[in-house]
């Protein structure tokens, strides 16, 4: 009989595919990265420019559509087969202490992870500069409004905010393990982005595809190579943390069989029939 298996049996799997893809072909693994860092661009644009036409008439629900839209990225990344950092996080986590991979190889798969997130993004910002959809300033003035926010952001408030943004987005991977039906999947997964965005978190990749556009379009003085590193480091320690201790370790913990009471249980049985030998003997 066909047993489905249990949430965190699923990502502890998960984690071991991930770990056969990279070391059965690192070139494939790292396409497969950069695709997030895309899929992610391709959120931060289809927000940012419905959030546009609202901030331009001063409206207070320019960040409200920016938070819906955004989610997107994240459908796109879980069913296009791409490999985001901030989820390799909880998923490589559970995947290690669940012993399917090893912490050598989980550290492996976080770094090719990131840095193939960091070259998709960087590709797609250059595409977009390319286009000449931002060459003038008046395009981009959310964007380079919220951009500018994050990178001057006190190093301290971004790193707990990253804290608090990877914890939201693992549990948008991590919940819908517990439902059935994609529909069902991909309303808790964009109303757990939605939940991130519009609360102000800080969200590593997301950033690199936010300052990646920023920083090669038109831009005012504040935007910076300089002050998006003072954001990237706090916030990809921040995410990590989230991710991977919040969520990946906290549910490995909170699944654990209660080894200690079953023994316990047996104790009382093995005493039980022995003083019923006892009785009969009697």
């Amino acid at each position: 009989m066909y047993n489905e298996l249990t949430p965190i049996e699923e990502a502890a799997l998960n984690a071991k595919k991930k770990r056969d893809t990279w070391m059965s072909s690192k070139l494939h693994y790292f396409i497969k990265a950069m695709l997030a860092g895309v899929y992610i661009g391709f959120g931060i644009m289809v927000s940012y420019k419905t959030g546009e036409f609202f901030f331009d008439a001063g409206s207070p629900s320019a960040m409200l559509l920016v938070a819906i839209f955004f989610g997107t990225a994240l459908v796109m990344i879980i069913y296009g087969g791409a490999e985001l950092f901030t989820s390799n996080a909880m998923t490589m986590t559970i995947g290690t202490l669940r012993k399917e991979t090893t912490w050598y190889e989980t550290l492996q798969i976080w770094l090719a992870c990131y840095f193939g997130n960091l070259a998709g993004a960087l590709f797609f910002s250059l595409l977009i500069m390319l286009s000449g959809l931002f060459l003038s300033p008046d395009k981009s003035e959310l964007l380079m409004d919220v951009a500018s926010y994050k990178m001057h952001g006190h190093t301290l408030e971004i790193f707990f905010r990253a804290i608090l943004c990877n914890w939201l987005v693992c549990l948008a991977i991590w919940l819908p393990m517990h439902v059935k039906g994609d529909v069902a999947k991909l309303l808790l997964t964009l109303l757990l982005v939605f939940g991130f965005v519009i609360s102000g978190y800080e969200h590593s990749i997301a950033n690199m595809a936010l300052f990646g556009i920023a920083l090669m379009v038109p831009h005012p003085e504040t935007i910076t190579i300089w002050s998006a590193i003072h954001n990237i480091i706090p916030v990809t320690l921040g995410n990590l943390i989230g991710g991977s201790i919040f969520v990946g370790a906290l549910y490995v913990y909170l699944n654990k069989k209660p080894v200690v009471k079953e023994k316990k249980v047996l104790e009382n049985e093995v005493s039980f029939s022995v003083s019923e030998k006892r009785v009969a003997k009697l």
